[in-house]
């Protein structure tokens, strides 16, 4: 540490004789950049350019994404950390409003449904709207902002003046019709301000005025350079576009609808004007920041002839990277002593600041990030804005954070809706609260033809030293399986099965770090079956067999999810290791009411899954899944008794459609692999081929259909399936192909459409 800190002294020391030998010149150099959303990374390259050839930058101005590179300049980034920054998966997350699932608390999410879309109700201030402020989540883009620029607003004192360079950027105040210039302040607002694209971002707020992005007044600020610095030559960079829109980009139309004005080129006296073709790419194309970064640095290198005849001044290499060193050794880490929160409840504000500082008495930006993920995770607010303010005194910051909590009733609606008969409506109502003992009760109901459902599920947060709940769960289900497939809106086939469940349970979770959680629990349920003693039915039988159960349950349960998608997963991993003890009794009635039989139950079994991904090129990925189930489960008077009671393995949701005794069995291993080519961020490719081993097959007797186990290890299956995903941001859209070993030829092809999740079955 001390020849760190001796160092930095030296460079201090040296730094003004460097800079002398550079401040031999008369010229000063202002460089103005555009806005244009992605296409702004080729400005990165055009910097590049001008440090290789020691072509000087004294001052710097910018609009949206040139705001955002201008910053990050004036803030003593270089070109390589700048792209580095942009490449990131952080910069794609909070770019898109992704919440990173690795900062995200998995015991603080909610049990996936099929819901699309949800509406608060209640009596918070702000008015409630089926459609967001923005396309795109606010909340990674707040706290990314603040890590990134907190530190340099203290440093400069809020002076933009202060910085590496001396910084200028612009934003719209669409309630006055004008722009403002951002000279000083909070550096990272200024910068937020004047990105904010309306509709796909979310706007904030500077002096009690809504802004917006720069571009819509004033997208290339040569003015605000000429009058703020008066530079002896500007150089500025056009990445925009005057072409005629893309009518199949909805932002493209948008882009340019709202950006007001032409870019007035510099002329020739006052400078030199660098125009980039960057048509081909859209606002949000962040993914091709590469592709993006070479254009510009190489228009770049084929203008440096004139443009190194036009400046004459020069400043090397070495005192350009020794001046920053010196800037960013005196740039403040970022520690907080203290917490301000406003915005909720007195209730609501004394939480959010108490998972804060429950932490020490100081935290870094790195505990301040753990703990805004953690309050996030729930999904329970709106927004939540922080700002880090910087106390010259001890040098530590004071976190002030503004939160938007979303009303407390809420309703919800979604589905699968699929060529098979698994197509389903959800809704939802739910009471949510945000407090020191928090409270989650939801109602949730499926309504298909195959499957009906209703669940009570309430979690009480407890105020404890760790993260933990109670959960009351409550639910009825039942699920029909036919002989043949057809749509939702059919609903006259004859039923072949029917499971029936109602059941109750009661559990305590823990949070075990950020990814995983710890459940144990106790339950009681009653189960029935209906089905026919042969898959050969005659339907003027009459009656179906009836099986019931009463049983009861203690279980105990560890889950671990990294995974970045809750329905077709990339990347990541989720383990769980579940063991689970039952009894109770059976009782078995035959369609003719003779030999009816009753018995005590019990068994125990362990299971096991795990799911791994794995990238083998940036488009390529590959997935693996290996299930275990091992139980002493015993088998009952009969075999479809007994196979309709053995734990399915369905990989897919179109393995659900139909019931297939040769996927079903008390203990089996799976082994499958997952190949997903990712064309884009919306439409990929994904196979799953999986392996069925049971230990020991459920065979039946022809003549008293009677169950008998088959020999270990000794009948495998085989399913697989191919399907084209197209992803919307609520649901996801699939053609799909599939294959099961039995019957023979066992094709399938289908549609679907919306979001597979059913209840949580007693057994599981």
């Amino acid at each position: 540490m001390m020849r760190v800190k001796s160092i930095i002294i030296l460079l201090a020391v040296i730094f003004p004789f460097m800079a002398l030998a550079d401040s031999n010149r008369e010229q000063s150099v202002g460089l103005v950049l555009s806005g244009g959303g992605a296409k702004g990374i080729a400005h990165i390259g055009v910097i590049k350019a001008l440090e290789e050839n020691n072509i000087p930058i004294d001052y710097i101005a910018g609009t949206s994404m040139g705001a955002i590179v201008g910053g990050l300049y004036a803030a003593g980034y270089t070109p390589d950390e700048m792209m580095e920054l942009i490449k990131s998966p952080g910069f794609a997350n909070w770019s898109t409003g992704k919440i990173d699932p690795n900062l995200t608390y998995y015991f603080a999410k909610n049990t996936p449904t099929p819901e699309f879309v949800s509406i608060n109700l209640g009596d918070k201030k702000e008015p409630n709207s089926l459609l967001p402020q923005g396309f795109i989540n606010p909340l990674p883009m707040n706290f990314a902002f603040m890590e990134l620029f907190a530190g340099h607003t203290a440093q400069c004192d809020g002076d933009f003046d202060n910085l590496f360079v001396p910084f200028r950027c612009v934003a719209s105040d669409v309630t006055h019709k004008r722009k403002i210039v951002c000279r000083d302040g909070d550096l990272g607002d200024a910068i937020r301000a004047s990105m904010t694209f309306p509709v796909v971002f979310y706007p904030i707020k500077m002096n009690g005025v809504w802004v917006y992005d720069g571009g819509i007044y004033d997208n290339f600020p040569v003015d605000v350079m000429r009058s703020d610095f008066a530079p002896s030559i500007i150089i500025g960079v056009n990445v925009s576009s005057e072409e005629a829109v893309n009518t199949n980009d909805i932002i493209d139309q948008l882009e340019s609808m709202i950006m007001q004005g032409k870019i007035t080129p510099i002329s020739e006296d006052e400078g030199i004007y660098i125009d980039l073709d960057l048509d081909q790419f859209g606002l949000l194309d962040f993914p091709k920041a590469q592709d993006i970064y070479s254009i510009g640095y190489r228009k770049a290198i084929d203008m440096m002839d004139t443009i190194s005849h036009r400046v004459t001044a020069r400043v090397s290499s070495q005192s350009v990277d020794l001046k920053r060193a010196v800037f960013k050794s005196k740039t403040p880490h970022i520690v907080f002593d203290s917490v301000n929160v406003k915005g909720g409840t007195p209730d609501e504000n004394d939480y959010i600041q108490h998972v804060f500082m429950s932490q020490a008495d100081t935290f870094n930006i790195n505990q301040a990030k753990d703990a805004y993920y953690s309050i996030i995770t729930p999904g329970k607010l709106k927004n939540l804005v922080p700002k880090a303010i910087y106390n010259n005194q001890n040098g530590l910051f004071t976190l002030d954070m503004e939160a938007s909590v979303k009303d407390n009733y809420r309703l919800a609606f979604g589905g699968y809706i699929s060529s098979s008969t698994n197509s389903m409506l959800f809704l939802s109502g739910g009471y949510n609260t945000l407090s020191f003992n928090s409270v989650d009760m939801n109602l949730n109901a499926w309504i298909g033809q195959s499957y009906m459902a209703g669940e009570l599920n309430t979690r009480m947060y407890l105020r404890t030293s760790f993260p933990s709940y109670f959960k009351l769960q409550a639910i009825v289900s039942r699920y029909k399986f036919y002989e043949s497939e057809s749509l939702f809106y059919e609903d006259n086939l004859p039923t072949f099965i029917s499971n029936t469940e109602a059941y109750a349970r009661l559990s305590y979770s823990v949070g075990v770090g950020r990814r995983g959680m710890f459940e144990i629990g106790a339950g009681y349920g009653y189960l029935q079956d209906n089905y026919y003693q042969s898959n050969v039915i005659d339907f003027s039988a009459g009656e179906r067999d009836k099986s019931y159960y009463n049983l009861g349950q203690a279980f105990a349960r560890y889950e671990y999810n990294s995974l970045n998608d809750k329905v077709y997963p990339t990347e990541g991993a989720y383990y769980r290791l579940n063991a689970m003890g039952i009894m109770g009794d059976y009782n078995y009635r035959p369609h003719d009411g003779i030999n009816h039989t009753s018995d005590d139950i019990y068994w125990g079994q362990m299971e096991f899954n795990a799911e791994n991904y794995f990238s083998l090129t940036r488009k390529f990925k590959i997935g693996t899944e290996l299930n275990l189930l091992a139980s002493t489960k015993k088998l009952m008077h009969n075999y479809y008794a007994s196979i309709v009671q053995a734990p399915a393995f369905s990989p897919t949701a179109s393995s659900y459609n139909a019931f297939n005794p040769a996927f079903r069995a008390n203990s089996y291993a799976t082994l499958g692999l997952k190949p997903i080519w990712r064309i884009s961020s919306t439409f990929q490719l994904r196979g799953e081929f999986h392996t069925f081993m049971p230990f020991r097959k459920i065979n039946e007797n022809p003549l008293d259909f009677s169950p008998y186990y088959g020999k270990w290890f000794a009948d495998p299956e085989f399913i697989g399936e191919v399907s084209a995903v197209f992803r919307l941001p609520f649901a996801s859209l699939s053609v799909y192909g599939n294959y099961m070993s039995y019957p023979a030829r066992n094709w399938g092809f289908g549609l679907s459409f919306g979001l597979f999740f059913m209840a949580p079955k007693f057994i599981n």
